[in-house]
């Protein structure tokens, strides 16, 4: 007998022992569970840490059936968010506890029938473990060898600093520390919503008129005909006169961290929330209207609708988490039109818009897409940019109409990035590339004489400031973040939902073309 016959031997002969494939059991079962946690690659120290976890604490009936089983739970629930959006981060914590049901319902239209596989996968991992694994008891002898085992892994990554980067721990502890940033976040814009605006403005230069801004959501740049998308998503951008900004970049990638830094002074990590583009537009003489089909004051509410609550008047078509409905953005046009009646001037109107959001087909409130091509999902999502395109004709048109000078910002809150899921591509929230970042930002006005593309590179940080210069608004305190770069300057930052990172340095995404 050759020495490749006897190893093969002995290897069938360990691998017919009870513990060596309860073993191999366990280890698939880290596979899965990994994933479901959000994390596409597990290493093999990462397989190993649980999936002698899950076994030694299953030997003990107590933390079994108060630890393991709804660990495997959790994860089968977290499993559709960790598929398309990967493990807790603060993003992902606040679209979980500010998801109203219209919207749950609308994210569960949203995940792709891939998904669903692995939280079933997950649930019969549980039914095998529960019918099959844990009938065999496993011997006091193996248990205390695994657990040595077990302590070796424990303290080799503990030595080398490396315990928290294992997945099993990382997930519970980037929830945690997911969830305690959420709060203090929260806690940090109540306080500094309680504080009163300190703005010091002249209006003496100031340009007396109406002025729009409409808040856009999801909407990335490089879909845009306007900025040479092949197809022609935004025909009423593509020809007006205004000012169209090509390389502006928004201050995070999702609403709840984006819109606050925008409309408000922001350091970055930090944002004082009272001193905002409604608090400033006030100061200096302006009735302020805030119209939003986003959601109104909840328990688990949105940083800008703060910001909302500062408007002399404000109007949501959503009346808070529980009772929110899939309302148009096209509701808020008779709103503005009432609003115009007053035939006044020097009024701040803000729309707040869901434009692009997902589930994006929902959002063409019944209407077939604009765009016939296979991918449904794209149609659809390329069809929000015609809809939004037209609502802001419609406003600009009123705007015409009511015979007042006026200025309109259009920008949009941040972008998308694709996901593959399966053998498909998908349109999600995400914080690692460029074009999460790269959004339109677009000024018009009653006396535009051009189509004017400026490719300064810029950033939202310092919309206020670009507001106050369109309105004439001289703003002695307190100091501004310049909406332009300084010369020589080329590098922006923007908030990933952890910290400041170069903006230059994400990877890149390239648009959906067919």
């Amino acid at each position: 007998m050759n020495t490749h016959t006897v190893i093969l031997d002995k290897f069938r002969s360990y691998a017919a022992q009870p513990l060596v494939k309860i073993l191999v059991f366990y280890a698939f079962t880290a596979i899965i569970l990994c994933r479901a946690m959000g994390y596409g690659g597990a290493k093999g120290i990462d397989i190993l840490f649980i999936a002698l976890t899950l076994l030694l604490l299953s030997a003990i009936s107590l933390t079994r059936y108060l630890l393991v089983i709804p660990y495997i739970l959790l994860c089968a629930l977290y499993a559709p968010v960790g598929e398309m959006y990967g493990s807790p981060s603060v993003a992902v914590i606040s679209a979980l506890l500010q998801t109203n049901s219209a919207e749950a319902n609308e994210f569960l239209h949203t995940i792709p029938a891939s998904c669903y596989l692995l939280p079933l996968a997950t649930l019969l991992i549980l039914f095998a473990l529960n019918f099959f694994i844990w009938r065999h008891t496993i011997s006091i002898k193996s248990i205390l060898s695994l657990s040595m085992i077990f302590i070796i892994v424990v303290v080799a990554r503990t030595i080398s600093g490396g315990v928290q980067s294992i997945k099993l721990p990382d997930f519970f502890l980037s929830a945690y520390s997911s969830l305690n940033q959420y709060h203090q976040q929260i806690a940090d814009l109540e306080a500094t919503t309680m504080k009163q605006p300190d703005w010091v403005v002249s209006t003496m230069a100031r340009n007396n008129g109406n002025y729009i801004i409409i808040i856009g959501e999801s909407m990335r740049r490089d879909h845009m005909s306007l900025f040479g998308y092949p197809l022609q998503t935004t025909p009423f951008l593509d020809s007006v006169n205004g000012q169209f900004y090509s390389n502006y970049i928004s201050t995070a990638p999702n609403t709840f961290e984006s819109l606050p830094r925008t409309l408000a002074l922001s350091s970055g990590e930090n944002t004082t929330i009272a001193n905002n583009v409604v608090t400033l537009a006030k100061a200096a003489g302006m009735k302020t209207h805030w119209l939003s089909n986003q959601g109104m004051l909840g328990q688990f509410d949105t940083p800008v609708s703060k910001v909302a609550m500062f408007s002399d008047t404000h109007h949501f078509l959503k009346k808070g988490d529980f009772q929110s409905r899939n309302t148009d953005d096209d509701d808020l046009l008779p709103l503005l039109q009432n609003a115009l009646q007053e035939k006044s001037q020097d009024n701040l109107y803000v729309l707040h818009l869901m434009g692009s959001h997902s589930d994006f087909c929902e959002r063409l409130n019944g209407a077939p897409p604009s765009f016939d091509m296979p991918d449904r999902e794209l149609a659809c999502y390329l069809s929000t940019y015609r809809k939004t395109d037209r609502f802001i004709e419609q406003t600009y048109h009123m705007m015409k109409q009511s015979g007042s000078p006026f200025k309109l910002f259009y920008f949009s809150d941040h972008g998308l990035s694709h996901k593959t899921i399966g053998d498909a591509r998908y349109l999600r929230h995400g914080g690692d590339t460029r074009q999460n970042y790269e959004v339109p930002l677009v000024v018009l006005s009653d006396n535009d004489q051009q189509h004017q593309l400026i490719e300064t590179p810029l950033s939202a940080f310092g919309f206020i400031d670009l507001f106050a210069r369109e309105a004439g608004i001289n703003i002695t305190y307190p100091k501004l973040t310049s909406f332009s770069a300084p010369p020589g300057d080329q590098s922006r930052r923007v908030y990933n939902g952890h910290e400041m990172v170069n903006f230059d340095q994400l990877a890149d995404d390239p648009p959906a073309l067919l």
